[in-house]
Formats: structure tokens, sequence, C-alpha cells
């Protein structure tokens, strides 16, 4: 990459990270060439909080493509990590990310997924399931396993184990090396005859895996698969679920590649893995252009699409390698943010609107409480979830809104009255 190319990303990058919120007061005002799209409230609420950045032309491109980097930048924001003590992979053109991207990158390329967070499988009158705490996870954050064995018929059960171990977890790579397993150095006693399980009752078997490996090393950006195990002497249950430590990975040759443009497909697996939704569909892939999504992501491009979190195209086919736009992105993030409840909507009555410089609204809180806010300078106004003005508010109307950060202006507004 030239140096000169180098600064250019640079300051496209620095443009999304500082701009703020400033463009004329009306209803579309966040953004001046959104007006109509679909996406456009998406837009307009990720705005709202600071998630997608305003440049002072005040406009947001909406059909421009998104380099690796930038959904990187964008997903640290929606799941507010900050990637500080967190090693960047040493990827060979680790020299093209740029500074001040390089924490979020180092924080999403060690993300981990867990997708789905829970399986179950029935034998008879006996259900196993396994499952983890939650879905996402932090590069040193601990994952919870727990395997539960119940026995929901009227008569009891037995299972005959070689051994005092009744259980065990296994965690494997991609090529299917062990990671590390549970019972790896502990001592275990003959037994003597076999272990009942009464009728509505449940062994539950728990353990915390610290993605370390054998030898207590972070395990790098990668597949696991984490498979849980009751060990009997004949016919042992086994279940396993599939973390994906790396949300937006590197590639085969050890590049991070950041300029490169994320694809429909790209999007589409990445937002099924943060939202836990699974790797296959029960349904086929409806699109025209089934046969063109390559097999490694059909399962989550069909999530994707029957969720509408990456929908088809007006045509009815999906492109897979079309390059995603920021309409797109958009899109799927504002879905990410509703699904994981991160918005955090404050809401209230609306007492009194004085519109000037500053506007300034006056609600009632859940507590009653009356409360005084500032509405910025750029805002979304919606009324009875049609677009609308500040003056088209009326005292009573029930609010919904977004500030600009904890304790900022009003940004985003939905308001319903009669």
């Amino acid at each position: 990459m030239t140096t000169q190319v180098r600064r250019g990303v640079r300051v496209a990058l620095a443009a999304g990270l500082v701009a703020v919120l400033a463009a004329p007061t009306a209803w579309a005002a966040i953004f001046t060439d959104i007006l109509g799209l679909p996406a456009q409230r998406a837009i307009e609420r990720l705005a709202a909080r600071g998630i997608v950045r305003i440049p002072p032309d005040g406009k947001f491109n909406p059909s421009a493509t998104v380099p690796r980097v930038e959904l990187a930048v964008l997903i640290s924001r929606a799941l507010g990590l900050s990637g500080q003590g967190v090693s960047l992979p040493a990827f060979a053109d680790a020299g093209e990310i740029p500074p001040e991207a390089r924490s979020a990158v180092a924080a999403v390329t060690n993300l981990g997924t867990v997708s789905p967070a829970r399986v179950e499988v029935r034998k008879g009158a006996v259900v196993y399931t396994f499952s983890t705490d939650k879905t996402l996870y932090g590069p040193a954050e601990t994952i919870e396993l727990r395997f539960t064995i119940t026995n929901t018929g009227k008569e009891n059960v037995t299972f005959e184990y070689a051994t005092s171990q009744l259980y065990d977890f296994i965690i494997t790579d991609a090529r299917g090396t062990e990671v590390a397993r549970w019972s790896l150095g502990r001592a275990f006693l003959p037994l003597s005859g076999p272990v009942t399980l009464a009728a509505g009752k449940s062994f539950e078997y728990v353990t915390r895996w610290k993605q370390l490996d054998q030898n207590d090393e972070p395990v790098p950006p990668g597949r696991y698969r984490m498979t849980a195990v009751q060990t009997t002497v004949r016919d042992p249950t086994a279940l396993s679920l599939v973390l994906h430590r790396g949300v937006l990975p590197g590639y085969p040759d050890n590049t991070f590649r950041p300029r490169a443009e994320v694809t429909r497909a790209d999007l589409a697996a990445v937002m099924v893995r943060l939202l836990g939704w699974g790797e296959a569909s029960a349904r086929p892939l409806a699109v025209a252009d089934a046969a063109e999504v390559p097999e490694s992501v059909r399962g989550e491009v069909a999530v994707a699409v029957e969720r509408g979190v990456v929908p088809p195209r007006a045509d009815g086919t999906f492109q897979p390698q079309r390059p995603a736009t920021r309409a797109e992105v958009a899109w799927a993030l504002d879905k990410l943010m509703d699904t994981l409840q991160r918005y955090d909507f404050s809401r209230g009555i609306l007492k009194d609107i004085r519109v000037g410089t500053p506007t300034l609204m006056v609600i009632e809180d859940p507590s009653r409480a009356q409360r005084t806010y500032r509405v910025a300078r750029a805002h979304a106004v919606y009324r009875n979830n049609a677009p609308a003005q500040l003056a088209d508010l009326r005292p009573g109307d029930q609010l919904l809104f977004l500030k600009v950060g904890d304790a900022g202006d009003v940004a985003y507004i939905e308001a319903t009255g009669p």
C-alpha cells in the first residue's frame, strides 16, 4: 500500500470516528441523503447512539461499500468493545490497519460467539442438554459449559460406567485436534455398580473454560467444537456446540485485508454468529441464486434471509459476492442492536416542547418525575410510525427516545398519540 493510499484510508476512517452530530433541525436532518430509504430509521438510530458518525457534509453515502476495517469498528462500537489489553493477531498486513482502528480489530478478531448456545437430544425418557451461559464472549472471558441429563419418565433409569468419571468436556479445533479436556490429569476410581437417575430428577455437570489450551495459553482465533460427553460403557452420549473465536476472522494466508470490501455473504455470516442463531436453517435458502452462495456460509445466509437481517435484493437474488452497501450494513447492525437490546431507549410522556435555540422537551418519566432534555440540532422524529417534525409532537404523546451518550442531547424520537 502506498503512503498516499494509506493516508487516504486513515483520513476516511478518522472522519467516521471523530465527526459529530451537526445539521439543521428537520425530521430527516441527521443525514441529508437517506430520505425514503428502507434503512433510513436504522441509520438514524445508529447515528443517535454514536455507532455511525456524521461527517461535516451531512451525507451517509448509503450506496458506498464498507471495508473490513470499518465493519470491525462499527461492531466494536455496537457491542461496546474496548479492545484494550487484547493482542492484535500477528497478521502479515497488520501495518495496513490504521492505528486508531487496531484495538477494534483486535477485539473483533478475538471475540467469541457460540451459535447456537444450547442443544438438546432425547433418548427415550432421558433428555440431554448442553448449553453455555451466553452467546458472546470477550477474549479473556470464561465460558460456562453446562451439561444436564434429565429423566422425564416415571421409572428410574440406570447407567453403567467403568469409573467414577461420569462425564467429560472436550474442546477440539477446526482440524479435530484436541485443545483442552476437563478430565486431563484428574483421578477416577472404579465403580462397583450402575448409577441410578430417579424419575423426574437430573444430573447436572458444570465446568468453566477460560479459552486456554492444555498449556494454559489463549487459543488463537478459529473455530472450536465444545463437546459434552456422558461416559457410559455402552452407547455414550455426546453433544456439541461451536465457538467461533474471531467474528471477523483473518484469511488463511494470515492477512486481515483491512481495505477489502465486506460482501453480502460475509455480512450475513458475521451477523448470524453475533446473534447466536446457529449455522443451519430449517428451510431451504429461498433466493433465486442459492447455488451461488458458498457452501461454507449457506446456513448463515439462509438464517439471515429468513430473519430479515440481510434480506434478498429486489430481484429475488442474494448476490453473495456483491459488496455490501453502507445502507445494508446499517440495516444489519440495527437488527443486531435491537435483538440484543442494546439501544437502551428512554421513555416517558411529553409534557411540553419549546422549539428554538436550543429546543427543549419536558418529559414525565416512568417514575412520574419531570425531566428537561435538550434536542440535538441533528435529529429524527417519527409520530405514529410516520416521519414528523418536532412541531408535530403533542403534550401527552408517549415517547421512546435515544440520547447522544448517557446524558447527551436527544437525537431520535418515536412518538405515539391520538
